[in-house]
């Protein structure tokens, strides 16, 4: 499935709702377990920015019936549950429960870009104990193997996709580390220590087992315990300027006994001011203290996967991490997916067709499969 790249913060993607599909744009989330998207009969003024899902035009829709509602530090949504078909590319998920969302209050919902999440962590993480999409797909037996992946972007290119089933080879080079999830909840497991330039930070050695390191795409940057990031600050001195950016230090994250590098193109933030027709630079980290027992964590968001090939593994409970593929091969792939992503934001049925006919006649071709 193709997905927009969204100013390197978010990478959202279309699904399909009821019958006949109502398409939607997603986050697809794996630091949640929930889904939930925004009603038609939701009149917060948040609701009227983005679409909507009319279940009185979807002739699979059930109603579920029970109120949810859930507060978080900007904001709440309240809504109720619902049932319906889902559609991902070619898999049609049936009966999934899913909030319909009628009340949105806080200022993350005050974008066109998106009209829900989709979370793709453990079911223990769910709320109201119902079942989490990918599970539905494990039930229902729609792939062969129990694994998906992601292949993120940087601006300017657009060729981010979310893979169902087995790692696709044409998308990462090199050998795949595999890491087990340490508990079943978030995508979870631990890192060694970061380097500097190679040089250890020590920043695990307290800890038994390593740190505590999950891994979510429904964040954007890389967050680590307060006195962590701030050793790193210290050491990065990044410029709001841009200037002697290339004269920063490599960062290196050891995780199942592999080193995963990031240059200072990968983790310093640029942005335009338009304005001042000037670049802005700042660090792509936030210090972020987890209490206990949940924490202390780092959080690996979309900063840190746009490096790599990112693989999230049900049938053994395993993430895997390769570097990702970044070639000439790619470019018909990236004019694919950008001209799809595209087509979407004009008109979201006809978009999501071409999208994965068009994408899939690309991947056969290349991969003969």
């Amino acid at each position: 499935m193709g997905l927009k790249n969204v100013k390197n913060t978010q990478y959202i993607g279309t699904v399909g709702i009821g019958t006949p599909p109502q398409y939607i744009n997603v986050i697809f989330d794996t630091g949640s377990s929930n889904l939930w998207v925004t009603s038609c009969d939701c009149e917060s003024e948040a609701c009227h920015m983005h679409a909507c899902f009319d279940s009185r035009s979807s002739s699979s829709y059930k109603e579920v019936g029970y109120d949810v509602e859930v507060k978080f530090g900007t904001g709440n949504i309240d809504g109720f549950i619902s049932r319906d078909t889902f559609s991902l590319g070619p898999l049609k998920v049936r009966g999934q429960n899913f909030g319909e969302i009628t009340v949105e209050n806080g200022d993350v919902f005050h974008t066109a870009r998106f009209s829900g999440i989709m979370g793709l962590a453990f079911p223990a993480l769910s709320a109201y104990d119902f079942t989490p999409v990918f599970d539905n797909i494990i039930a229902q037996e729609l792939l062969a193997e129990p694994m998906f992946s992601f292949y993120f972007s940087k601006l300017p290119v657009q060729e981010s996709a979310l893979f169902f089933g087995a790692p696709d080879p044409n998308f990462y080079v090199g050998n795949i580390t595999w890491m087990p999830v340490k508990k079943q909840f978030y995508w979870e497991t631990r890192l060694e220590d970061i380097m500097l330039d190679g040089e250890r930070q020590h920043f695990c050695d307290h800890h038994p087992e390593g740190c505590k390191i999950v891994f979510d795409t429904g964040t954007s940057l890389i967050t680590g315990p307060y006195e962590n990031i701030g050793v790193l600050l210290d050491r990065f001195h990044i410029d709001p300027a841009c200037d002697q950016i290339e004269h920063l230090p490599r960062l290196t994250f050891i995780v199942g006994g592999t080193p995963f590098h990031l240059d200072p193109e990968d983790y310093v933030m640029m942005s335009d001011t338009k304005k001042t027709n000037t670049k802005h630079c700042k660090p792509g980290f936030m210090p972020l203290d987890v209490p206990a027992p949940r924490g202390p964590l780092w959080i690996l968001g979309d900063l840190f996967m746009r490096k790599f090939y990112c693989i999230f593994d049900r049938a053994q409970n395993r993430i895997g991490l390769a570097y990702a593929r970044r070639d000439p091969a790619m470019a018909e792939i990236e004019r694919v997916t950008h001209r799809s992503a595209l087509d979407a934001e004009e008109s979201r049925l006809k978009g999501f067709s071409e999208m994965d006919r068009v994408a899939s006649a690309m991947l056969l071709n290349q991969g003969g499969k």
